[in-house]
């Protein structure tokens, strides 16, 4: 567990237009992938595919109705726009750029260096964080460090995930050749187009980030993959991996509603919080059944979870999610000085992570 020193100078965030609904989503991911299929698999998986997503409470996939318009990096210029000129201050003034991001298209150069540029930034340092869907939170506790060093002052931490662009622009032809198999690769249906950006300074008594804790596991490390296709893996089930994306979800499911709420009350008794002391909880969004047992378990009401709840309309927006609900709970007048605000994420049952601030 970590001690902060942070302040929220400025949120903001950024969801395209475009929405896709459940059959729109199972039917492009059927053209696409599996012609291979007999025809009373593909109808099966059709159906079956429509009455899991409805089953989780997804309505609609936010996504891009133009790339040039709202690509990943024009998402994530906006976003980032915006957070400096909340805070009033020039780009030149940011002393480091931090961008995470599940869906990061580029390996070199960072995507960090192609945002400071599109942004004007001078005599800055930037660089990538990859830590999955808890790169939000992991970069507030490096912010911490950096700031309490008094290296930095102002600190801007970008995420944009976009995974149906990333998707396309690969031209990647993977086939599907069985229901069990569709099953593992059509994780993507979950994920949605979104982006957010904060912009934190040393803790000034306002929107205070105060606590940071997190917790991993690798042993398990095979339940999600995401990796360019062809790639040698070290476990015979992935030999003959063909598909960029393959996640075990029933696996992943019951491992975060088994070990997240361990974690979740070893975070509040070691910093010596209360349950009921808390006015809200942005939750990484993964779906009805996953975060209402997660609730079940802590004994928390549903509608602490959810004051802001994103999932519906636009799916899971990875790293996206949390600051984005912060930045439209914000935006809608919910919180107000002094609400105590419980963030948590959680990355495919490998990882949780934790933070704690008062508004």
């Amino acid at each position: 567990m970590t001690m902060l020193n942070l302040s929220i100078r400025a949120l903001s965030y950024y969801i395209p237009k475009g929405r896709m609904n459940n059959g729109e989503i199972v039917e492009w991911f059927a053209e696409n992938y599996c012609q291979e299929l007999p025809k009373d698999d593909l109808e099966q998986l059709v159906y079956g595919s429509k009455r899991k997503l409805d089953f989780l409470e997804i309505e609609t996939r936010s996504c891009s109705v133009d790339y040039r318009e709202d690509g990943s990096v024009q998402m994530a210029v906006k976003v980032a726009l915006e957070a400096i000129g909340k805070a009033g201050i020039p780009a030149s003034e940011v002393d480091l750029l931090l961008f995470v991001g599940v869906c990061n298209p580029f390996r070199e150069p960072s995507y960090a260096m192609i945002l400071a540029h599109e942004l004007g930034m001078s005599r800055s340092n930037y660089y990538d964080i990859n830590d999955t869907c808890n790169g939000f939170l992991k970069a507030m506790e490096l912010s911490s460090l950096y700031i309490s060093s008094g290296k930095y002052r102002n600190i801007l931490v970008v995420t944009s995930e976009n995974p149906l662009e990333l998707l396309e622009a690969s031209n990647y032809a993977g086939k599907v050749s069985s229901l069990a198999d569709a099953d593992y690769k059509m994780n993507l249906l979950f994920a949605g187009a979104g982006a957010a950006a904060m912009l934190l300074g040393a803790d000034h008594g306002e929107r205070s980030i105060r606590y940071y804790g997190e917790q991993r596991n690798h042993e398990d490390w095979e339940l999600s993959l995401y990796v360019s296709p062809k790639i040698h893996m070290p476990v015979p089930s992935f030999a003959e991996m063909d598909f960029m994306s393959r996640s075990d979800g029933r696996g992943i499911a019951a491992k975060v509603i088994r070990d997240m709420p361990g974690f979740v009350e070893e975070f509040l008794d070691g910093h010596g919080l209360s349950k009921d002391s808390i006015d809200y909880i942005f939750s990484h969004q993964l779906g009805r059944n996953i975060t209402n047992s997660l609730l079940n378990k802590l004994e928390v009401q549903t509608d602490k979870v959810f004051p802001v709840n994103t999932f519906p309309l636009n799916g899971n927006m990875g790293s996206t999610n949390i600051p984005a609900g912060l930045a439209i709970g914000e935006e809608q007048g919910l919180l107000h000085k002094g609400n105590s605000i419980l963030l948590l994420g959680s990355a495919c049952g490998l990882t949780y992570a934790a933070a704690y601030l008062i508004w």
